[in-house]
């Protein structure tokens, strides 16, 4: 089929005249009127957030930590600096907080030089040596003895210091001594006669020693600085201190041991004091994490204690004394599991409970709760699928980090009811 100039004509128009129909529609499409446009760029209607009615029980608590320690404990003041030393420092720290210390025990390394325990109530208060007498060479033996079965003689003689260099070896450390020079005389027959020296004196006048002789004698020494009296051992490291490479000086002890039984007790806020104070032996205790966590609390003292205030950083100045709250708990060490590995100062917490729900009490996020403007507390509740509002009053009989026990005054709540928590662009509607 040919193809005349007239078709070519007819199907060019036909085609520009479709062309022209579309683009007219495309804009007619995008064509609004003011109300339209108006309507379009309109806030969207006002939305609320809510919640479902929660079926369940509510536990008012108060969570607090107590301290594990020991009834006991003995400050370890540092030792002088070594003749020589300018400044005394911790050369080695051998213990950690909780490990045990017995007798020969390196409590501490200063400057090169051990502080080992000994069992005794009487500290150190002089360098011994052999050859020295009297009731802290007494100490000293007994102390050997639970080691080394070294007699009681009250004189520091061969056998204490043949024991003493025994407790340095163990130790990992070399014994001390000191050197003395003593004057002894020669053999009788190497001397004058006393009467070739009474002769002498007379027409010399100077004194005949005799043939006299001096020599270094060595004996073992004990520094008074390098050992720890302690009335009672085993003890256990409750505090450390002295840090390693530092200087240790006299104005705090360098370390706190512990011993005796053990005990818990918490240092109380005014909060948690009170509510204590108010219930008494009512208070129904729980412990939660911590080594005493299952057991069950046991019975309780209030002790109020008065303690030095804050010292002022600026001035140094102490504070004013303040008085605290602790709690003492009783407890059975004997069921506590690993109770010989804990280390003072581990915490427990402990969970006052001062308040219970029924099982099946409704409860509601406390934002959901308002006041009208006769001070009533009020909930709003959203129902059916247009969202319908009913405001219902409500009393509150139990509040607990953001959650509340609610029960309807004349109206119906019911668990799954869904409450507003918040109204989104309401502004001020």
């Amino acid at each position: 089929m040919r193809l005349t100039k007239s078709h070519v004509v007819s199907g060019v128009l036909a085609l520009a005249l479709l062309g022209a129909t579309g683009t007219a529609w495309y804009f007619a499409a995008q064509a609004r009127t003011p109300a339209q446009r108006a309507e379009e760029t309109s806030e969207p209607d006002d939305s609320v957030i809510t919640v479902r009615v929660d079926q369940d029980q509510l536990i008012d608590t108060i969570e607090f930590d107590a301290v594990l320690d020991r009834t006991g404990d003995f400050s370890v003041q540092a030792p002088a600096a070594p003749e020589g030393i300018e400044t005394a420092l911790a050369s080695d720290i051998p213990l950690k907080v909780g490990d045990e210390v017995k007798a020969g025990t390196v409590l501490l390394e200063v400057s090169g030089r051990p502080m080992i325990a000994l069992e005794g109530d009487v500290p150190a208060y002089r360098d011994l040596q052999e050859g020295d007498t009297g009731p802290d060479v007494e100490q000293l033996q007994l102390a050997l003895q639970q080691l080394y079965g070294t007699p009681k003689t009250g004189t520091f003689d061969s056998r204490t210091a043949s024991d003493l260099k025994k407790l340095y070896d163990h130790a990992g450390y070399d014994h001390a001594t000191t050197s003395e020079e003593v004057i002894t005389e020669e053999d009788e027959g190497d001397a004058g006669t006393e009467g070739d020296a009474g002769e002498e004196d007379a027409e010399g006048g100077e004194e005949n020693t005799g043939g006299a002789q001096t020599e270094t004698v060595e004996r073992v020494a004990l520094p008074a600085s390098e050992i720890v009296f302690l009335p009672n051992l085993p003890m256990q490291v409750s505090k450390i201190n002295a840090e390693q490479s530092a200087p240790v000086t006299a104005e705090e002890p360098v370390m706190v041991l512990a011993s005796g039984d053990w005990k818990l007790e918490a240092e109380l806020d005014e909060e948690t004091a009170a509510e204590l104070t108010a219930l008494g032996g009512d208070a129904e205790l729980e412990y939660g994490s911590g080594p005493l966590e299952g057991q069950e609390v046991g019975n309780f003292e209030l002790d109020v204690r008065e303690e030095a205030g804050e010292t002022d950083e600026f001035t140094g100045e102490e504070g004013e004394a303040v008085e605290k709250t602790f709690a003492v708990f009783e407890f059975d060490a004997d069921k506590v599991e690993g109770i010989d590995d804990l280390a003072p100062g581990e915490e427990q917490e402990v969970t006052l409970i001062r308040a219970r729900s029924a099982e099946d009490a409704l409860i509601v996020p406390l934002s959901a709760l308002w006041t009208d403007a006769e001070d009533r507390t009020m909930l709003t509740v959203l129902e059916g699928e247009e969202g319908k509002e009913r405001h219902i009053e409500v009393d509150v009989t139990l509040r607990h980090e953001g959650r509340g026990v609610v029960v309807p005054v004349e109206d119906e709540l019911s668990e799954g009811d869904k409450v507003v928590i918040a109204w989104r662009d309401r502004g001020n509607g």
